[in-house]
């Protein structure tokens, strides 16, 4: 896309300027194209009145980026009216929408901090967050409002703001904030200025929020346009909230999808394509799972997406089976898969086709490290590392070629967790020359032509007697089981073993429980003819996944499950005794 300036320069000047906003490039695209449409989405009538088939059409609404930055603009007025200042929180907890956006940009506007909650996260992770970050307002809706009312750091909230209708009693409703008479102009800040907290939420424990500042947002964005740059004639469908920051940052029209996210539904992938074809929609960004079930979806419907040029993915690992499957209906898109995180993205990505074509590895294979990255592999410790005067890399790293934890260094590397010591301690190394090192928690190494392979993760590695396996390669084996829907590779406490190893599949259907016998016997003799010990095989009725991607397995409380099995068969045991 044509820049019309040097957006090197956002976030990066000296002192306090409007230009360190991230929102300045937002400013800058009302200069150069005003007309173009910011935002597209389908409003709750046009779902009702669409005929719910790939061929009718679903009917988008759209504002032009003009619009949608004078909305930002009145909104944040009415926010600094509330007394909404400078360095403030706001907690932001909405559904993918207009109102999402439009609330964190006029947060971002007026220099104040948004502190963005995924729509799926969990009661005691709101009351957790609001705890790190103390916020001044929280903008949500009504029924949020009432699910979380009673939780005491919820409460304590002086300003709330309800976005869509509501029949409570609230400090503003965003619509009324968007009518102020005023249009506020940009805040100056420091390019170090925190601008967003992201929390990043597992199954159990503290939330971490990523201390995302203005000058971080400009580097994640500039490394973004360099690993998947747009057209200025793009329009593109994320599926999560902040790649839709990256989109507007770069001018491009965005189609909010019409899926809740957090709960995903069986009518999803017919969702999700007629929206891409309602829209022209020339790139899409998907989570593996939306990536495998819009692809099932089309191959039984015999839909061949032609119009898309490029799909991303990212978030959890995917094989080549499924991204050869969604090549066979999109057959003129590249597929870029990106490995990155909350804290660092992108990290590395590669094409489909040349991750297809390259010969097969232990783990999934996931590209080359980002330009501006430095990084390194780590012998594989569980445990905190401190930088002492007596630390020396050659002490902390594995041998070439072998698998180790990734760390990396630079600009698009967040630094560390708000308000939050103790997790930015066990995340980051701050070496003898300054650079924070992002301890991604990913195990991997890097193959002799540069490509990095991803084996699972450091806290999910198995020590089996003297050996360290990994569940990443068992669970691509386990995948290939006709009668499997989802797997899981892992270990339990053992005396003797140290872990013994538990492969767990979730058949396609319930009646598989009732006879596992033959079922068992695939699985183990499956994996280990690849040469993965199997101590204990199961089939279950579920494998836990993760809320926010459904891609990845929640080992934690899988291995709770386990445990309770364990301790209930042998109480059954010594019982029968």
């Amino acid at each position: 896309m044509q820049k019309p300036l040097d957006y090197k320069e956002i976030g990066f000047v000296s002192g306090k300027a409007i230009q360190n906003n991230c929102i300045y490039y937002l400013e800058q695209h009302v200069k150069n194209f005003p007309n173009r449409a910011a935002l597209r989405w389908v409003t709750p009538e046009a779902m009702s009145s669409w005929g719910k088939t790939y061929s009718s059409n679903l009917q988008h609404t759209d504002i032009s980026i003009s619009d949608f930055y004078e909305k930002v603009q009145r909104t944040a007025s009415g926010l600094k009216a509330l007394g909404i200042k400078k360095g403030d929180c706001v907690i932001i907890f909405l559904p993918m929408s207009v109102e999402l956006y439009q609330s964190m940009f006029a947060v971002m506007q007026i220099g104040a901090v948004s502190v963005f909650l995924d729509s799926w996260a969990r009661r005691t992770h709101l009351g957790a967050s609001a705890d790190i970050v103390q916020p001044k307002a929280m903008i949500s809706f009504e029924k949020a409002f009432g699910f979380c009312g009673d939780v005491p750091e919820i409460s304590k909230i002086p300003t709330k703001i309800c976005a869509f209708k509501h029949s409570g009693k609230f400090t503003a409703s965003l619509d009324e904030l968007a009518k102020s008479d005023r249009l506020t102009t940009l805040e100056a800040v420091e390019g170090e200025d925190t601008a967003l907290i992201t929390f990043t939420t597992g199954s159990s424990g503290k939330p971490k929020g990523a201390n995302r500042t203005h000058q971080f947002l400009s580097s994640q964005h500039i490394a973004l346009d360099a690993t998947i740059p747009y057209t200025e004639k793009d329009c593109d469908l994320p599926a999560f909230p902040i790649f839709s920051l990256n989109n507007l940052a770069s001018g491009v029209s965005t189609v909010i999808p019409a899926v809740d996210i957090g709960a995903p539904t069986p009518q999803d992938p017919l969702i999700l394509a007629t929206q891409m074809r309602s829209c022209n929609t020339s790139c899409c960004t998907l989570s593996p799972s939306m990536l495998v079930e819009t692809a099932k979806y089309c191959i039984k419907e015999g839909i061949q997406m032609d119009f898309l040029r490029r799909v991303v993915t990212g978030g959890a690992p995917i094989s080549n089976d499924d991204l050869r499957s969604f090549k066979s209906i999109a057959p003129n898109a590249e597929i870029w898969v990106l490995y990155g995180s909350t804290e660092v993205e992108p990290i590395a990505h590669m094409e489909a086709e040349e991750i297809l074509k390259g010969a097969e590895g232990q783990g999934v294979k996931v590209g080359h490290f980002a330009e501006g990255l430095e990084y390194k592999f780590l012998k594989i410790n569980k445990n905190d590392i401190t930088w002492t005067p007596q630390t020396r890399w050659e002490d902390l790293e594995s041998p070439s070629g072998e698998v180790g934890e990734i760390i990396v260094a630079g600009g698009h590397v967040c630094k560390g967790y708000y308000n939050d010591e103790e997790a930015t301690a066990r995340a980051k190394i701050r070496d003898d020359q300054g650079r924070v090192w992002h301890r991604t928690g990913d195990l991997g190494y890097q193959d002799k032509t540069g490509s990095l392979w991803i084996v699972g993760r450091v806290h999910n590695a198995i020590q089996r007697k003297d050996r360290w396996l990994f569940p990443v390669g068992a669970e691509i084996i386990l995948k290939r089981l006709p009668f499997a829907k989802r797997v899981a590779f892992l270990g339990i406490p053992h005396k003797e073993l140290t872990e013994k190893t538990y492969a767990i599949v979730a058949p396609n259907t319930s009646d598989m429980l009732k006879n596992q016998g033959p079922y068992l016997h695939q699985i183990k003799e499956a994996l280990e003819r690849e040469g993965f010990p199997v101590d204990e095989a199961l089939l279950m009725d579920d494998v836990p996944m993760d809320p926010r991607h459904h891609s990845k397995v929640e080992y934690g409380t899988l291995r709770e499950e386990i445990l309770k099995l364990e301790a209930t068969s042998l109480k059954s045991g010594a019982q029968k005794a």
